[in-house]
C-alpha cells in the first residue's frame, strides 16, 4: 500500500496514463493455394478476411506486431455442375508502429484492421493466388502512474478548475495461467498425420470481483492446420472452443468495483493426445492475465494558476475517459439447406457455437453500429438407411446497434458479443437456426488536460532551468509524480537515448519514482 503523504490541497489518483499512441499502414503480400482435393477455381464469388494477432512486443519507442491474415475464399468450381466450394489459407506478417516514449514493460493495446485486399490468380498455376493486403495498425502504450493533483486554489491566486472523471486504479496484478483441454477430431475430418500450424484466441467472458481477488471466466478458441491421414495427404483445418475459469489476486479489490482485463497468449501447443492418438488432440495454452481493478472518481482539478507569487508545475493528464456503455439483446435467425455433399437431415442432435467475431464497428451519434458473425456447428442424424451422424457448419452474419448516449464519431468502442441461447431445427428441407445475442458496447474518448501537480513560491533569485549548465555536463533533477525519463528529457530538450546514457546507474530506466534523483544532460538552447 502507498503510504506516501499527500500534500494539503492535493488529491492522489492512480490512472492508466496514455504514454503515446500512433497508427501506421503496412502492405502484406503473399500467396494462397487451393488445397487438394478441392476442385479448380472457375470464378471467385467472395472473400472473407480477418486478422489474428499472435505476438506483440514493446521496444523503446516502438511496438512490434506479428500475426496472420486469415482468408476464406468462396468460389464456383471448374466442373460441369459448377458446384460452390470454399477454401481457407493464411498469410503471416510482421510490422511495427513508431510510438515515442514506449518502453519494455509498459502495457499496450493493438488493433489491426484489413483496410483493403486484392486476390489475383497466379500466371503459372491456376490453383495459386497472389494476395496483397493493406493493414492499418494502431498501437496505444499505457502505464499506471500516481499523480498528486492540486485541487485547492492557493490563497490570493486566480485558478481555473475543471471537474474530471477518472478510473482510479485501486490495484493491479498479473499472473501466468495454464489452460488445457482434450478434444476429438470432428467426424467429418480425417485423422491427424502431422500438425502444421496452430493459433489461439482467448477472451474473458465474465468477471466477479471479491475482496482482494478477481475471478474470471473465459473462452479459448484453438485453430489447427494439419495434414490428414489419407493417401493423398490433404491439408485440413479445424477449430475447437472450450471454456475455463481462474482468478487473480488484487490487493484492495472490493465487490462494487470494476475490473479491466488484458489477456496475452504467450504460448500455444496442440499435439495428439498421449502423443499418438490421431483422432484426439490436446491443447495447452500459456496466458498472461493482467487485471486492473478500478473505481470511478471525480476530481476537481486545478488546470491553471495565475496572478500570484506561485510557480505551478503542470503535468499532462492523458487517459481514456468513459463516455458510456450500453447493452442490447438481438435475435438472429438463419435458414439454409445442407451443403453438398452432406446428406439431408433426419433429426438435429446438437447445436453449438464454434466462434463469434466482430468484423466491423462504427460510432455515430449516440449509437455503436456492429457487424459480425457467429460460426455454428450442427450435429445431426442423416436421412440415410444406416442413419449415420454428421456435422455441418454455418456462418451466421448479424448487424446490430447499441445505444450509448454521448457517443460521437472519432471515439473508441470496445464491443463484446455473448451467445445467450441457440437452437436449430429441420423443417421443409431446411435447417433453421435461431440465437439470442447479448451485445455490450463501451465507448471511451481520449482525454488530455494540463493539470497542476505541485505549487511552490516563486524563487527570488534563480528560476528552475536557469542553473548554469555547460554543454557536455549534467545536472540533477528530483523526480516528481507522473515523470518518466522521456517526459523529463523533453522538458529540457534531451532525447530519450541521451537520458538513458547519463542514467546508466538505474537498474530499470522505466521504473523511476517520485523523490528519486536522475541526471539530465545539458543541451544548448536554440
Amino acid at each position: 500500500m502507498d503510504t506516501t503523504t499527500v500534500a494539503p490541497g492535493t488529491e492522489r489518483i492512480r490512472v492508466n496514463m496514455v504514454i503515446s499512441e500512433n497508427t501506421s499502414q503496412t502492405v502484406v503480400r503473399g500467396r494462397i493455394a487451393v488445397p487438394d482435393p478441392k476442385p479448380d477455381v472457375e470464378k471467385v464469388l467472395s472473400t472473407d478476411k480477418t486478422v489474428t494477432t499472435k505476438r506483440i512486443e514493446v521496444l523503446p519507442d516502438k511496438v512490434v506486431v506479428e500475426g496472420t491474415i486469415n482468408i476464406q475464399v468462396v468460389y464456383v468450381a471448374f466442373e460441369p455442375d459448377q458446384s460452390v466450394h470454399h477454401f481457407h489459407d493464411q498469410i503471416k506478417f510482421t510490422t511495427f508502429v513508431d510510438v515515442p516514449g514506449a518502453m519494455p514493460g509498459m502495457d499496450v493495446k493493438v488493433d489491426v484492421t484489413v483496410e483493403d485486399v486484392s486476390i489475383t490468380r497466379a500466371r503459372r498455376d491456376p490453383r495459386v493466388f497472389d494476395v496483397s493486403a493493406v493493414l492499418g495498425v494502431m498501437a496505444k502504450v499505457t502505464e499506471i502512474q500516481d499523480l498528486d493533483i492540486v485541487t485547492k486554489c492557493p490563497s490570493g491566486c486566480t485558478c481555473d478548475t475543471e471537474t474530471i472523471d477518472v478510473d482510479h486504479v485501486v490495484g493491479s496484478n498479473s499472473r501466468q495461467v495454464v489452460i488445457s483441454d482434450q478434444f476429438e477430431v470432428p467426424n467429418e475430418k480425417p485423422p491427424v498425420e502431422k500438425i502444421l500450424d496452430v493459433d489461439a484466441r482467448v477472451e474473458v467472458t465474465d468477471t466477479r470481483v471479491l475482496r482482494d481477488k478477481v475471478i474470471f471466466d473465459g473462452e479459448a478458441t484453438v485453430q489447427v492446420l494439419y495434414v490428414g491421414m489419407l493417401p493423398e495427404q490433404p491439408v485440413h483445418q479445424l477449430h475447437h472452443t472450450f471454456k475455463f475459469s481462474d482468478f487473480v489476486e488484487v490487493a484492495g479489490a472490493r465487490q462494487d468495483m470494476d475490473v479491466r482485463f488484458n489477456v496475452v497468449v504467450e504460448n500455444v501447443d496442440v499435439d495428439m493426445a498421449g502423443g499418438n492418438d490421431p483422432d484426439r488432440l490436446q491443447a495447452d495454452l500459456v496466458l498472461k492475465i493482467t487485471a486492473n481493478v478500478v473505481e470511478p472518481r471525480r476530481v476537481n482539478a486545478i488546470t491553471d494558476i495565475r496572478n500570484c507569487n506561485v510557480d505551478p508545475e503542470y503535468t499532462k493528464l492523458r487517459i481514456d475517459s468513459l463516455v458510456g456503455e450500453g447493452t442490447e439483446q438481438v435475435v438472429v435467425k438463419d435458414s439454409f439447406s445442407t451443403p453438398e455433399p452432406k446428406p439431408d437431415v433426419l433429426k438435429v442432435l446438437e447445436t453449438t457455437v464454434d466462434e463469434r467475431k466482430i468484423t466491423e464497428k462504427k460510432i455515430v451519434r449516440d449509437k455503436v453500429i456492429i457487424k459480425g458473425y457467429v460460426d455454428v456447428q450442427i450435429v445431426y442424424v442423416a436421412a440415410l438407411p444406416d442413419q449415420p451422424v454428421h456435422a455441418t457448419h454455418r456462418r451466421v452474419n448479424f448487424n446490430a446497434f447499441v445505444e450509448v448516449m454521448g457517443a460521437r464519431e472519432g471515439m473508441d468502442a470496445d464491443v463484446d458479443v455473448d451467445v445467450e441461447f441457440i437452437t436449430s431445427a429441420y423443417e421443409s428441407c431446411h435447417i433453421h437456426v435461431e440465437m439470442v445475442l447479448k451485445i455490450t458496447a463501451r465507448v471511451t474518448e481520449s482525454l488530455q488536460r494540463n493539470v497542476v501537480t505541485t505549487t511552490a513560491p516563486v524563487p527570488t533569485t534563480e528560476t528552475p532551468g536557469t542553473t548554469p549548465c555547460p554543454p557536455g555536463g549534467t545536472f540533477e533533477y528530483v523526480v516528481k509524480s507522473g515523470d518518466t525519463l522521456y517526459s523529463i528529457g523533453r522538458m529540457y530538450g534531451a532525447s530519450l537515448a541521451e537520458m538513458k546514457e547519463v542514467n546508466s546507474q538505474l537498474d530499470n530506466p522505466n521504473d523511476i519514482r517520485p523523490g528519486m534523483v536522475v541526471n539530465v544532460p545539458c543541451v544548448p538552447k536554440g
